[in-house]
């Protein structure tokens, strides 16, 4: 195989569904993720659901692929979703543009908005939650329970709909302030609003009602919406890459016992219309 070679956005072997959603002359990439997909492949069988159709490199955090020509293709994965979890994702084609973005989320200067539908309604339609969450130390390949760290981890939410009639859920604005492994699942739950659809932190038999009356199975937590400004080469940049809202979120809200499941085409982001988070 032949050296690296300049990475093109047609030359991205995207997985059936994934799209792209912004980019910049810095050769940065914000795609749009389906729920299902993984941010990347951790084995051999995860191959089939990872976000490109391509190598992946676990140590240097890149896909890999050959072009035609024989030449070697790269792309740089700067965050990650957890594969329940839709929305926006970002890649780099190059390194350094993406060692710059790296750094801007591992200082928290990175604005991520998530939507969440869950079970419940907080007492506090806005707000901030600080909570101490258990974070696992790695040695050896393996997990130690006597290796356990408390981390701080800071959100800011808001309610943005709760519908009556149908279902207990509340739509919910959600604004991570640290990165945290499952930050918002784990949050939601320790406040009494599981994620609906959530496996891990979930409500089970609610999981499990929600599923059979609607047919939505998948966990109802969506990355909305991503903004970096950033220094690169000299020059301020900034990108902004937006996902819409996806219809089973919607689906779940309209359900009213007796009524025929419908869910009207384009009316899929019309609760989140002027929505703002409130100072707290």
């Amino acid at each position: 195989m032949s050296d690296f070679v300049d990475t093109s956005l047609d030359q991205l072997p995207l997985k059936e569904g994934v799209s792209i959603l912004a980019h910049n002359q810095d050769g940065l990439i914000a795609l749009d993720k389906p729920a299902g997909v993984m941010s990347h492949p951790n084995c051999g069988e995860d191959q089939q659901r990872a976000l490109l159709v391509a190598e992946y490199d676990l140590e240097q955090e890149c896909y890999f692929w050959q072009d035609g020509a024989g030449g070697i293709c790269r792309a740089w994965l700067i965050n990650r979703l957890d594969s329940p979890t839709s929305g926006v994702i970002l890649l780099g084609l190059n390194p350094e543009i993406s060692a710059t973005i790296k750094k801007e989320f591992s200082t928290h200067r990175v604005t991520k908005i998530y939507y969440a539908l869950v079970r419940g309604k907080p007492g506090v339609a806005s707000g901030s939650w600080l909570d101490q969450l258990n974070k696992h130390v790695h040695s050896a390949k393996r997990s130690s329970k006597m290796g356990q760290l408390k981390v701080s981890a800071k959100t800011r939410y808001q309610v943005i709909k709760s519908p009556t009639g149908g279902f207990p859920v509340s739509l919910m604005k959600l604004m991570p302030l640290t990165g945290r492994t499952h930050q918002l699942r784990v949050q939601c739950k320790k406040h009494g609003l599981p994620i609906v659809g959530d496996r891990t932190y979930g409500s089970f038999s609610f999981n499990k009602e929600v599923a059979m009356k609607v047919e939505t199975k998948r966990m109802l937590l969506h990355s909305a919406e991503t903004i970096v400004h950033y220094n690169y080469q000299g020059r301020v940049r900034e990108l902004v890459a937006k996902s819409a809202l996806p219809e089973d979120f919607t689906s779940v809200m309209n359900y009213r016992p007796g009524l025929k499941h419908t869910q009207a085409k384009g009316a899929r982001n019309s609760v989140l219309s002027s929505r703002r988070f409130k100072a707290s």
